[in-house]
């Protein structure tokens, strides 16, 4: 009988031929100890299937990625943002075609309208100067709507999906803004379209009627007045922003001046983004509201030159509303409709 304090195998629980293993400190017979032994050489076999298992998948590797789950995942976005791509670009032609549909029957309306004065004026011999000059400048106002419409833009909107959609945006053309307001030594005229400073050297503000929160709105502005060719201020503010004299200093108001100033939430930036001013007198101005991207833009018919300001809505939060800070005497502005 063995006795406590003798060595057994772990197996059998015999005395005899006994052997320890130094790596799992475990004691075996002479019987025991061969079994072990064995079983450390399937499990190096068993190492080694998995060695050569892993060195073959590593060969086949360039042929088998095609099936690799991240790729199969990436060949399914790759078709589902080609067909949304197609739908977006169908759309966008669809939209297109309608648009210009339209303007070519707007162009077609004015022109009817002018044709009939060409011919009688030339059948009578009866016509001015004044008359050419206008009637060209008619003529090529509709030959540039008609090739290039302002009121029709594309678009390209990023959304999550990491995709880029193309969508053709109608701009409306505000014909219904007037001035509605003003604070300080400044007065409107011509039922809303026009505002002119009419006191000594000081900032007036004067607000418009229409209201912005969606969409994209076109405003023409025309510079009929501007003393010495100095200051004057357009842009937009936030409709619940107080009127004061110098409100391009409010903390909503986003716009450019004459000079080459640019506000960003009532903080001057001389030069933002290129901006070069070159306005003068007579010039005429298209001020583009873009809600939908908080963007505004200012762009100069006589230079082509364009500039845009992008609107923080924590600054200045919808709606916003057409914004005019005149300084001198005399100064005037105007909405053409």
């Amino acid at each position: 009988m063995a006795t406590s304090s003798e060595r057994l195998c772990v197996i059998c629980n015999k005395a005899a031929g006994l052997y320890d293993c130094r790596e799992c400190q475990r004691t075996f017979c002479k019987k025991h100890v061969a079994e072990h032994n064995l079983e450390l050489s399937k499990q190096m076999d068993d190492v080694i299937y998995h060695h050569d298992l892993l060195q073959q998948q590593l060969n086949e590797q360039d042929t088998t990625s095609s099936q690799h789950p991240l790729m199969m995942e990436i060949n399914n976005w790759e078709r589902e943002s080609v067909e949304k791509i197609r739908l977006a670009a169908e759309k966008a032609r669809c939209d297109l075609d309608q648009l210009l549909t339209s303007n070519k029957k707007l162009v077609t309306k004015e022109l009817e309208g002018i044709s009939p004065q060409l011919k009688t004026s030339k059948e009578a011999d009866d016509y001015s100067e004044k008359n050419l000059t206008g009637w060209l400048q008619a003529l090529e106002k509709l030959k540039n709507q008609l090739s290039s419409p302002s009121d029709v833009k594309l678009q390209k909107i990023k959304d999550e999906t990491w995709l880029q959609h193309l969508g053709i945006v109608e701009v409306l053309l505000n014909s219904s803004e007037k001035f509605e307001k003003v604070c300080g030594n400044a007065h409107i005229l011509e039922n809303g379209l026009v505002a002119e400073h009419d006191g000594t050297a000081s900032t007036a503000e004067i607000r418009g009627f229409e209201k912005y929160s969606t969409g994209i709105h076109k405003i023409s502005l025309k510079i009929e007045k501007l003393s010495n060719n100095q200051w004057m201020f357009w842009g937009i503010i936030s409709q619940n922003t107080a009127a004061k004299n110098d409100s391009y200093s409010s903390k909503s108001a986003n716009g450019w001046t004459s000079t080459k100033q640019v506000y960003l939430n009532g903080a001057c930036n001389n030069g933002y983004n290129n901006y070069l001013a070159d306005i003068v007198e007579n010039d005429i101005l298209y001020l583009t509201l873009n809600c939908d991207r908080q963007i505004i833009e200012l762009e100069n018919e006589r230079t082509k030159q364009k500039n845009s300001i992008p609107i923080n809505l924590r600054g200045c939060p919808f709606p916003w509303q057409l914004h005019i800070n005149l300084c001198y005497s005399n100064d005037r502005i105007r909405i053409l409709a």
